[in-house]
């Protein structure tokens, strides 16, 4: 009966929301586009927290044209020519239009202010998400989430990745997967971030490694056995298998139950593919629990692609709902 309430509940908050962004305007009718000063509104300096802040950046909440935005704000700068970042920039938003997808974060575009001084300041406007990261709903709602929604928050990251593969003419992957890269909305819709404008952004950035070792927890077998391995799509979706398995139990993947300390390159290397150390709940549906270690297969090519997953997926939520 407990269950029953709590997907009711749910379904409540569900209907609510979907109400509520129906009433406004769409964030798809905005054309991704260099963006005045003056058309936005942010609290700077107040600096908020979150998981897009970085060594590079620092990122507020903001609204502009009546959508609440998250503004990248760049710090430490290259002396890069404002000509060369709207050249690149330009180029991107090509690509970028094609990403269009209620499982992709909504780019708006970028702002220059203080255009004409000596010291330029760079704005990316990005899509707003409440909850923000996926990492951080899974340890503030530990426990709390049905196997409905954790099911549709994977299907979600699916969509994503599927509008992502199938993108362009050519092969198209993500590069860095893992649970800080998505995004949870209001209405736990999961988005998928972390490549928009990844050129722009690089022409911001200055050089410096800020590649922290639990990147290494959701690199494939293959990456890990070899640098020069060439990144693919079956390299995602081993990510996402590793992604889905925090989804199912809360916890972080690779890391020391105990001390909490993440294990090293070498020490995952010994543990990657074994399926001790990825114990799923005993509650855990089994069709998803058969998709998580589908995704992790030690061998790329049994992997299931990102359209496969989805149309599972979406099998597995329909069960889930009966």
């Amino acid at each position: 009966m407990e269950a029953t309430r709590r997907d009711v509940e749910e379904m409540k908050i569900n209907v609510s929301n979907l109400v509520d962004t129906l009433s406004k305007p769409s964030a798809t009718n905005e054309k991704i586009r260099m963006i005045k000063p003056e058309e936005l509104k942010y609290d700077y300096p107040s600096k908020p927290s979150g998981p897009l802040v970085t060594s590079n950046s620092e990122v507020y909440k903001g609204e502009y044209n009546g959508f609440s935005v998250a503004i990248k704000r760049f710090i430490d700068q290259t002396d890069t020519s404002l000509s060369k970042i709207r050249s690149i920039f330009d180029r991107e938003v090509e690509t970028m239009s094609r990403f269009e997808s209620p499982n992709i974060l909504r780019m708006f575009g970028i702002c220059v202010k203080n255009e004409d001084g000596p010291n330029p300041e760079y704005l990316i406007i990005m899509e707003y998400c409440e909850k923000g990261s996926l990492r951080e709903v899974l340890d503030n709602e530990n426990g709390k989430l049905s196997w409905i929604r954790k099911a549709n928050m994977c299907l979600d990251i699916a969509k994503g990745l599927f509008r992502l593969h199938k993108t362009e003419n050519r092969s198209k992957v993500h590069g860095c997967i893992h649970s800080c890269k998505f995004l949870v909305d209001k209405s736990y819709t999961v988005k998928l971030g972390g490549f928009e404008l990844a050129q722009t952004e690089t022409s911001l950035k200055r050089g410096r490694n800020d590649k922290e070792i639990s990147s290494l927890c959701y690199s494939s077998p293959q990456m890990l056995n070899s640098i020069d391995y060439p990144y693919s799509q079956e390299c995602d979706i081993y990510s996402f298998g590793i992604v889905m398995w925090e989804i199912a139990t809360y916890q972080y993947p690779f890391e020391d139950p105990v001390t909490k300390v993440k294990w090293t390159k070498e020490e995952i290397l010994q543990r990657v593919g074994k399926e001790e150390y990825f114990k799923l709940p005993e509650d855990c549906p089994k069709a998803l629990g058969d998709l998580i270690i589908a995704c992790r297969a030690y061998e790329s090519f049994h992997r299931p692609s990102a359209g496969v997953l989805m149309d599972k997926l979406r099998i597995v939520v329909a069960q889930l709902e009966v």
